[in-house]
């Protein structure tokens, strides 16, 4: 079975220096650009596939990385950024 593609919703805005992600009932959460980028890269990807596009965009170990980028992800999904 094929491990499921993630789907962002949403939007992006950067406003005043600030960066928000709006969920579709207009929702806003403040994020920082590492947030911003992992929301950005999930769309059409799987959870193992962003994980490991961002141990080699950060030069941080994929073992480092896996269970934060998992929480986070789940995060989003919680907010309706992700689904």
């Amino acid at each position: 079975m094929e491990e499921a593609r993630l789907k962002r919703k949403g939007a992006l805005v950067r406003e005043s220096g600030s960066i928000l992600l709006v969920n579709e009932e207009d929702k806003a959460f403040g994020v920082d650009e590492v947030v911003a980028y992992i929301w950005s890269i999930c769309d059409g990807k799987t959870i193992d596939e962003v994980i490991d596009q961002f141990s080699e965009v950060s030069n941080i170990p994929r073992d480092e990385v896996r269970e934060p980028i998992i929480n986070l992800i789940n995060k989003l999904k919680s907010v309706s950024l992700l689904e």
